[in-house]
């Protein structure tokens, strides 16, 4: 039988939600208006970046995929969901679902972990899919 958990573990597990969901707003917020400061905002300074994309595996270092987003422009019909988010402490996982981001589908995985009251993306591994 699983322990019970106190009013104060279940409020704190809450505002650990909320606080990571926030994080991941801000990467969207980043993506739908294409502002890469904003986008950077939610990312460590070490964070990676790595995925498919077109067919081909990509590597990218914080700084340059916040480029990639600044120059790329805003996704203004971009849809998202986040589809799950996990964490036990200071350190989290979460998915998110992204249509239409600038015709593109995407499924992002991310790592977060928490360092001095906030949350920050450590690394994000993606799919995208051929069509939104």
């Amino acid at each position: 039988m699983p322990a019970q958990i106190t009013l104060e573990q279940e409020a704190e597990t809450f505002a650990s939600q909320e606080a990571i969901a926030a994080t991941l707003q801000q990467y969207i917020d980043g993506a739908r208006i294409g502002d890469g400061g904003i986008m950077r905002l939610a990312f460590a300074e070490t964070a990676r970046i790595s995925g498919t994309y077109s067919g081909k595996t990509v590597e990218w270092t914080v700084s340059e995929f916040c480029e990639i987003i600044q120059n790329g422009g805003p996704a203004v019909d971009l849809q998202t969901r986040i589809v799950g988010i996990e964490h036990a402490g200071n350190a989290a996982m979460a998915r998110l679902e992204a249509r239409n981001w600038r015709g593109a589908r995407y499924t992002d995985f991310f790592v977060l972990s928490q360092q001095d009251g906030a949350w920050r993306i450590r690394s994000k591994v993606f799919f995208a899919h051929s069509q939104a």
